[in-house]
């Protein structure tokens, strides 16, 4: 009996003794990419004298781990055989006292064993799921004590669409990292219009994002094809990487068979956000699909007006065509999109009932550059008063805090 109890006894986690709470961020991967980026930016901001931060990936530990591990963090791939185990052994020996996952559950039934806090992000509307993956989601909710999500329409779908209480579920904005792009914005250009074939006397939409179709690049297209009806000085610089070259092809060929490909330029990818919108007049983003887009954060922050469908976070930063203007989505109420509908919308139709209404806010925005310019300074104002990542870190370490105090009740 004795023996069983001390056996029970050396397989409890380490209780800390620096004062610090152990926090362990779960995710996939971490490598490159905007959703490890994220969680990197989070990890580094954190106040070091509170927290004690470990990052888990069951998966590949690339660039930004090795960026993490050099700002003093921990970093810990979990190795391929007997990861379970191995993951065990890591939460006894850290002494962790709350878990973070981001859109990974390799730890959720530990977590539960030890009663560890389970603090999930939801990063984007999931309507990209398809039946089994959420089934899954819900089946994993009974791990979950708290949702972090980025924006209400990602709310509004979890709960309607993944059977998530909405009480466990608190709406937290992405932020930008102001410092960061106050340095950048005072690097030397490197890209001019010339250089992309661009005139002074054009106007010039950028849109940042992926060259991934459920960004609507066949919106954009459709709605060229209306205002090239009544002007031509109008031009879409999309900038990103390519998701699936064999669409990116088809779209291309589609741009070059109908006209539209000294409208809709498509250069590649550009790693300076800053000198793109220094060439660009505006932002573009017409998604169907979003969570709370960076891309957006970064324009407002460079001053730009923007035309946003209302998706993600869209609605609740341009408010009364204040910054910009919302055009409606093709499809409704986000949470009524589905997967199979997403790929529909994005792949299939190039027609579109809202093409006209894109395609007659551009032309307002390319009518009256002075007044969007003017509205453009707005953006940047709401990022300082609103979107500061530091005030959003504030609040992770505040719901990080709530959790364990609820759970040690």
């Amino acid at each position: 009996m004795l023996q069983s109890i001390f056996s029970l006894l050396r397989k409890r986690p380490q209780r800390r003794t620096d004062g610090k709470l152990g926090v362990l961020i779960e995710l996939a991967s971490f490598d490159k990419g905007g959703l490890e980026k994220v969680v990197l930016d989070s990890a580094i901001a954190f106040d070091r004298q509170r927290f004690d931060v470990t990052i888990v990936t069951p998966g590949k530990v690339g660039h930004l781990g090795a960026v993490a591990r050099e700002a003093g963090l921990r970093v810990i791939g979990l190795p391929a055989s007997n990861q379970q185990g191995a993951y065990d052994r890591l939460l006894r020996e850290l002494g962790i006292d709350v878990a973070m996952s981001h859109f990974s559950n390799a730890g959720y039934p530990l977590f539960a064993r030890y009663q560890i806090p389970n603090i999930t992000f939801i990063h984007n509307v999931y309507a990209f799921f398809s039946a089994e993956q959420a089934e899954a989601f819900a089946r994993s909710d009974r791990y979950v004590d708290c949702y972090v999500s980025v924006s209400n329409n990602a709310t509004r779908f979890a709960v309607r669409n993944l059977g998530v209480d909405a009480s466990k579920i608190v709406t937290v904005p992405n932020g930008l990292i102001i410092a960061e792009h106050e340095a950048r914005e005072k690097k030397p250009v490197k890209l001019t219009r010339a250089e992309l074939g661009l005139a002074d006397s054009d106007y010039v939409f950028a849109n940042i994002a992926s060259y991934n179709l459920h960004k609507g690049h066949y919106v954009m297209a459709d709605a060229m094809r209306h205002l090239l009806q009544k002007r031509r000085d109008v031009k879409i610089l999309c900038v990103g990487n390519v998701v699936y070259p064999p669409h990116v092809d088809a779209l291309r060929a589609y741009l070059k068979e109908h006209g539209l490909d000294q409208h809709i330029l498509m250069p590649g990818y550009f790693p300076d956000v800053e000198d793109v919108h220094r060439v660009a007049d505006a932002f573009l983003l017409p998604s169907f699909i979003e969570g709370w887009s960076i891309a957006m954060n970064e324009a407002m922050f460079y001053r730009k007006p923007m035309i946003l469908t209302d998706t993600g976070a869209s609605a609740e930063v341009i408010e009364d065509n204040d910054i910009g203007i919302l055009v409606p989505n093709e499809y409704g109420d986000t949470p009524d999109l589905n997967s199979r509908l997403l790929d529909e919308l994005a792949y299939a139709p190039h027609n579109y009932k809202i093409a006209p209404v894109l395609a007659e806010a551009m032309n307002e925005m390319a009518s009256d550059r002075e007044k969007w310019r003017a509205r453009g300074e707005g953006g940047r104002r709401k990022i300082y008063e609103r979107f500061d990542f530091s005030n959003i870190v504030k609040r992770y370490e505040e719901i990080i805090e709530n959790a364990v105090r609820q759970k040690s009740r």
